[in-house]
């Protein structure tokens, strides 16, 4: 039913790299440690600066619509449904959302913090249309190759003409599968960076944990998504003891 991607092995030119790490970053004496060697960065804090680096350009001024749609994004807990639509999520991770505008600019929010940024102009990305949000995490793989890793949308085209309905989380994804190539695949930058998430049913992606599949980076769990590609959650299993069961009349 649904196709099965995982991240590629190419990276975003070294050059391009280089040049805007090195434009994001300045030595100073307090960046150094007590032996002038230069510390050690977290893994967070390296996905932070490839995120502002290569994913991101310069800040945009806020906007009422940015700050409404920044606050919609909503992660939380859920019991797992054999049946509901998941994924892996990465160990070091950090979600965003990717947009489109009137004028053109992609933009990207980090969901962590609310800020926006235009999308980096490097990556070539044609513009997103305005009512399309993308719902994606970002991460590092193993040998450090930078991935947007796009799992959801909202508002995305129909895949039959003239379909108003209102699509469910599986109906979404489908329609990602149509939307995501004409945007993303579209040169070397763009199609090295993002990444079309596989998506299926919780039982598959269970197989995600065992380690029977890689993906390039750590795994640090699962995600589904819900009615709303806003407010996906991180399934777990629910044990619920015998004598809750009998006491409340649960049923397992």
């Amino acid at each position: 039913m649904f196709a099965f991607i995982v991240p590629h092995c190419n990276a975003l030119p070294r050059n391009a790299l280089l040049r805007n790490m090195q434009d994001a970053t300045t030595t100073s004496a307090q960046d150094t440690d007590e032996d002038g060697a230069e510390p050690e960065m977290s893994e967070q804090q390296r996905l932070t600066l490839y995120l502002r680096t290569v994913l991101c350009s310069h800040a945009v001024t806020p906007l009422r619509v940015l700050d409404v749609t920044a606050t919609r994004f909503k992660c939380g807990v859920s019991a797992a449904q054999n049946k509901g639509m998941s994924t892996w999520l990465p160990l070091n991770s950090a979600p965003v959302l990717l947009l489109g505008t009137s004028s053109g600019e992609n933009l990207v929010i980090l969901c962590n913090t609310g800020v926006a940024y235009a999308m980096s102009p490097a990556l070539k990305v044609p513009p997103l249309p305005v009512d399309v949000i993308l719902v994606a995490n970002c991460t590092l793989d193993h040998d450090d190759t930078f991935r947007v890793l796009v799992y959801d949308g909202e508002n995305l085209p129909a895949t039959t003409p003239g379909d108003t309905s209102a699509p469910d989380s599986g109906e979404r994804y489908n329609r990602l599968l149509r939307f995501f190539p004409q945007f993303f695949n579209t040169g070397e930058a763009a199609t090295s960076t993002f990444v079309l998430q596989w998506v299926g049913y919780y039982e598959s992606a269970c197989k995600f944990l065992s380690g029977d599949i890689s993906v390039g980076h750590r795994i640090g769990g699962l995600l589904s998504t819900t009615d709303d590609a806003m407010k996906p959650t991180r399934p777990v299993r629910l044990k619920i003891p015998d004598t809750v069961i009998r006491k409340f009349h649960v049923k397992p």
